[in-house]
C-alpha cells in the first residue's frame, strides 16, 4: 500500500469515527444531522482515491468513484428529507406557522437587517 493511500485511509476512518462519536453525543436530531455529512461528503471520496492509488484496477476505481459521487450528491437530499421528517414528528406538519417568526424578504424591498444594524 502506498504511504499516501495509508494516510488518506487513516484520515477517512478517523473522520468517520469522530463523526460517529459526535452523532452519539448530540441530543437534538437536527444537531445530529451535521455529523452525518462529513463521512458522506469527505470520507467516501477519499476512499475512492485510496482505491485508485492502491492499484486495484480501473474497474474497481470507477465503481467506487460512482458510489462516492452518488453519496455526495444524495447527501443534501437525505439531510433535507430527514430534517423535514424531524419537523413533522415534532410539530405534526412541516409548514411554518405565524408563531415561527419566519422573515420573508422580497428582492425589491430593502433589507430590514441593514436598517436595524445601522440604528
Amino acid at each position: 500500500m502506498h504511504a499516501l493511500a495509508a494516510v488518506l485511509l487513516l484520515v477517512s476512518s478517523s473522520l468517520t469515527l469522530v463523526c460517529s462519536v459526535g452523532l452519539a453525543v448530540m441530543r437534538d436530531p437536527l444537531q445530529r444531522l451535521h455529523f452525518l455529512s462529513p463521512p458522506t461528503a469527505i470520507s467516501a471520496p477519499l476512499l475512492a482515491v485510496v482505491v485508485f492509488l492502491d492499484g486495484q484496477g480501473v474497474q474497481a476505481g470507477l465503481k467506487v468513484s460512482l458510489v462516492a459521487l452518488l453519496l455526495v450528491l444524495m447527501n443534501a437530499v437525505g439531510s433535507h428529507a430527514t430534517a423535514r421528517a424531524v419537523r413533522v414528528h415534532q410539530r405534526g406538519h412541516w409548514e411554518p406557522t405565524i408563531d415561527d417568526h419566519v422573515a420573508i424578504v422580497r428582492e425589491d424591498e430593502p433589507s430590514r437587517r441593514s436598517e436595524r444594524d445601522t440604528s
